[in-house]
């Protein structure tokens, strides 16, 4: 996961200085993110080929390897610089990574569907005016007739949760120069709100001063918050008469439109961010539920509701807080897409925000914002079954959503381990849920040992978590390295360095073991910096503290063990990972571990996680490493026959028929 350094930086909390008193001139790169559609973007780099003859560009391309057309423009414009991962990170990342690559320049930021019509000399004078942090020409909109637009509509106003209703109800032109409206009745010379960034240039100070775009907005609503930024510490943001650009304002999937709906919905989301930032989560909130109020009651929606098509299967609505990497977000994520393959209408619902997550869930599923007070999503024909997590939030949100139809069935699903003492819920969300039409547990027992849930009066299901699907599995056997001769057993520990995940339970542990050993402990957390000290100083040569790495790949590739020695677990995705692997795996036996492990068959259980009970089992390992690949085996076959994404998804509709009965 990023460092806290690196989460500032993103938000551009690095970076906030007041303009300086004379700009530095720099050279100009132009900047474009890509995302398919090469007929577009074709037609853009020629304008800019013919306007801004000699400048250098630079192109991210989030369309995803070898989409068709792509390599094509690669030959015809050789010059220009082309980028990509191979994946699709979105734009705010896309244009952070290019302004990386030019780090003396000035940006002018270039959507693919916009077309140069001049040089943009008087934007670019604009940007060696003192305390300008943006400016940007008009633009000629060629989707909005006369009577819509004006070509200074690329100027907003300071927008607030009126002008945002106002503007998605589609009053805003109509309005324009009102206190209602974000639209200037006249062409603006300063601008208070923010430039839309179809064609927007941006000084080079500016962006050292205030960092980056904030890359939580994924697409849509970067540079307003970034521009808000700009505004808030004293820079100044301009229109210029320069008439230089035609927007075709189709975007880059006007031709996919599951991707248009996406991309609606991001939109939707990510102004209601721009509105937290700026005014506070209650203004965010009252503009979801706003436009969410809008959408009954405007004709359109009404038309499509009364025609709402009825389905073989019912309607899936996944519940989550934001879609962020962690354990439960990356199942939600995973469940989503194997029920949207299976047939299943899915929509996943954000109390609070999106996330990165959102990149990697198909098109064909729903992702929306919308506020636990709120509960109004599409209307559908036909039952319909909510699955919700044991949040406050989602709580509110399934009780309210599953008073609002006969149709409607919920399931709680936990993502943590009850503890068998004390009280796992406070009183007014156990009987929130109980509500519920079923639970959902991760293993067998897992709802029994809730104190609070002892006379649950419903069914209760198990559908474990499933990270690969069962095809991957079967087609790309496990393969572990071959250890070097005379090299120590390598210990991998990979995990959010907090105290109960007892890192430095493992490394006392280990510490008094003679036998060779070699620890590496991969991730990062709030512990960390408290934790690593207290490593015993003869065992710091042989125990390595490795940081955060990009996923289980880099933890796992070179590990002929893995090691979990939390004291509190539910069902810790790590071991399917190394599971998945063919790497063995030693764990403490909490929560639903034993059953991952078939109880000791598939992997060594420490039932006393003490110092004392991890060290005696860590010397009988040890004591034993040819041992270890036939366990590391027994696990693959226990995760192929029992974990897989099909597996999971097997057990929720096992649970959907069993609560729709």
């Amino acid at each position: 996961m990023p460092s806290e350094l690196d989460r500032a930086y993103l938000r551009g909390g690095l970076g906030s200085a007041p303009p300086p008193a004379e700009a530095g001139e720099h050279p100009l790169v132009v900047l474009v993110v890509a995302y398919r559609n090469p007929v577009d973007l074709r037609a853009c780099l020629e304008s800019v080929a013919l306007h801004l003859p000699g400048i250098r560009t630079l192109i991210w391309d989030n369309s995803g390897p070898d989409w068709p057309g792509i390599a094509e423009l690669h030959a015809a414009f050789p010059d220009v610089e082309w980028y990509t991962d191979g994946t699709n990170r979105g734009f705010a990342a896309g244009v952070n990574r290019l302004a990386a690559l030019a780090p003396e320049a000035d940006l002018l930021l270039l959507n693919p569907d916009a077309l140069l019509l001049g040089d943009l000399a008087v934007t670019r004078v604009a940007l060696r005016s003192p305390g300008v942090a943006a400016a940007a020409p008009r633009i000629q909109d060629s989707a909005l007739s006369a009577s819509d637009g004006r070509d200074w509509d690329v100027a907003h106003r300071r927008r607030g949760t009126v002008r945002a209703l106002t503007s998605y109800a589609g009053y805003a032109a109509r309005l324009r120069g009102t206190p209602l409206s974000d639209l200037y009745g006249e062409a603006p010379g300063e601008v208070e709100g923010y430039l839309t960034g179809a064609c927007l240039a941006i000084q080079r100070d500016a962006w050292e001063a205030l960092g980056p775009f904030d890359e939580e907005f994924f697409l849509y609503g970067e540079e307003s918050d970034w521009q808000w930024r700009a505004r808030r510490a004293g820079w100044r943001l301009v229109l210029t008469d320069d008439a230089g650009v035609e927007h075709a304002g189709h975007g880059t999937v006007a031709d996919d439109a599951k991707a248009g709906r996406r991309s609606t919905d991001l939109l939707r989301a990510n102004i209601a961010l721009n509105l937290e930032h700026d005014r506070g989560v209650r203004a965010a909130d009252t503009y979801l539920a706003g436009t969410a109020l809008l959408d009954r009651l405007q004709r359109s929606t009404r038309r499509a509701k009364a025609t709402a098509r009825r389905t073989a299967k019912p309607a899936i609505v996944i519940t989550t807080n934001r879609l962020v990497y962690g354990g439960a977000e990356r199942q939600h994520a995973l469940l989503a897409a194997e029920l949207d393959r299976r047939g299943y209408p899915v929509t996943i619902a954000c109390m609070q925000r999106l996330g990165p997550i959102v990149a990697e869930i198909p098109h064909s599923v729903r992702v929306v914002r919308q506020p636990w007070w709120a509960p109004v999503l599409d209307p559908v024909s036909g039952p319909q079954i909510l699955i919700s997590a044991t949040t406050n939030t989602e709580t509110g949100f399934a009780s309210l959503w599953r008073a609002g139809s006969k149709d409607r069935r919920w399931l709680v699903a936990a993502h943590s381990w009850f503890g068998p003492n004390g009280t796992t819920f406070s009183a007014p969300l156990a009987r929130a849920m109980r509500r519920a039409d079923g639970f959902v547990g991760l293993a067998p027992g897992h709802w029994d040992v809730g104190p609070q849930f002892q006379d649950l009066g419903k069914p209760v299901f198990t559908a474990p978590n499933g990270i690969v699907s069962a095809t991957e599995l079967d087609s790309v056997p496990p393969s572990r390295p071959a250890r070097a001769a005379g090299r120590p057993p390598h210990l991998v520990m990979l995990s959010r360095i907090v105290e109960w995940k007892n890192p430095q339970l493992l490394v006392e542990a280990l510490a008094g073991i003679d036998a060779p050993w070699e620890l590496s402990i991969f991730g990062d957390g709030p512990d960390r910096e408290r934790l690593e000290p207290l490593t015993p100083p003869a065992a710091r040569d042989r125990v390595h503290w490795r940081g955060w790495v990009q996923g289980p790949d880099a933890g796992l590739a070179d590990a002929d063990l893995l090691c979990v020695p939390s004291r509190d677990e539910a069902f810790p995705l790590v071991i399917l990972e190394a599971m998945a692997r063919g790497v063995p795996v030693v764990a403490s036996a909490t929560g639903a571990v034993p059953e991952m492990l078939a109880h000791g068959e598939a992997g060594r259980l420490v039932e006393d996680v003490t110092v004392d009970g991890w060290r005696a089992a860590m010397t009988d390992l040890l004591a034993h490493p040819e041992a270890w690949p036939a366990l590391g085996d027994r696990g693959f076959e226990r995760m192929r026959a029992n974990y897989s994404i099909e597996a999971m998804a097997d057990g929720y509709e096992a649970a959907f028929a069993g609560v729709l009965r």
